[in-house]
C-alpha cells in the first residue's frame, strides 16, 4: 500500500462518493501546494534525512488523486519548473497541467517559496457543483462548510489510511491505494521528470 492520504481524507471521500453515485463529474481540478522551505527541514522544523521534492512527493499526491477521482488515466501532462536552489539542488517552484482520458483537466501550482498559508488546497469544479477541499475539511465554492463528519469513522485522513492498511491485511484483500492502483501516478511523474530534465 502507498501512502496517498488524500484518498482517505473525509473531504475527498465525500467528493468521490458523489462521483460514484453519478451526481458529480469533475471538469477541472485547480490545486495549490504551497510551503515555505529554505533548508532541508520538515514541517515540524526537524532535519530531514532526505530532500523533499515538489514533483516526486507533493505532485505525486495530486496526480494520484486526479486519476482516482476522475476514474481516468492521464493522457496529457506538461510541466515547467523555476530555478534550482543552490543548496537543496531542487526546483522551488513548479507548474503542472494534466488532462485525463475522459477530458477532465487539472492545474497544479507548487512552491517552496510561499510565505503564506501552508498546505495543499483543492478546488473541484464540476458539472453540478464546486467544492473546496482543505485536508479533512470541505466547503462549497461559496465557502459554505459541508458536514463530512459522517463520511467515515474518523475525521482524520491519516488515521483512516492506517485503518485501511490494517483492514486489508486482516481481510486478505487489496487495499485502496495499493501499489498496483497507484502505479499510473508514477508513470506520469516519470514523463514529467523527463520533460524537466
Amino acid at each position: 500500500m502507498v501512502g496517498h492520504t488524500r484518498r482517505f481524507n473525509p473531504s475527498h471521500q465525500y467528493v468521490h462518493k458523489k462521483i460514484a453515485a453519478g451526481e458529480f463529474n469533475i471538469q477541472q481540478m485547480d490545486v495549490q501546494t504551497y510551503f515555505f522551505r529554505r533548508t532541508n527541514m520538515n514541517a515540524l522544523g526537524q532535519a530531514r534525512s532526505w530532500t523533499d521534492h515538489l514533483l516526486w512527493h507533493h505532485a505525486a499526491h495530486t496526480v494520484d488523486l486526479f486519476q482516482y477521482q476522475t476514474g481516468s488515466k492521464v493522457v496529457k501532462a506538461n510541466a515547467v519548473q523555476g530555478p534550482i536552489h543552490k543548496d537543496l539542488g531542487i526546483a522551488m517552484d513548479m507548474s503542472i497541467q494534466l488532462q485525463a482520458e475522459n477530458g477532465a483537466i487539472c492545474t497544479l501550482s507548487l512552491s517552496f517559496n510561499n510565505d503564506g498559508p501552508l498546505g495543499t488546497f483543492f478546488r473541484y469544479i464540476g458539472d453540478t457543483a464546486t467544492y473546496l477541499a482543505r485536508y479533512d475539511d470541505l466547503f462549497t465554492g461559496k465557502e459554505e462548510k459541508i458536514d463530512v463528519s459522517k463520511v467515515d469513522v474518523s475525521m482524520n485522513g491519516i488515521e483512516l489510511q492506517d485503518r485501511e492498511f490494517i483492514a486489508a491485511i486482516r481481510e486478505g484483500r487489496e487495499p485502496n491505494s495499493s501499489v498496483q492502483q497507484v502505479m499510473a501516478c508514477y508513470e506520469v511523474l516519470d514523463q514529467l521528470e523527463k520533460q524537466l530534465g
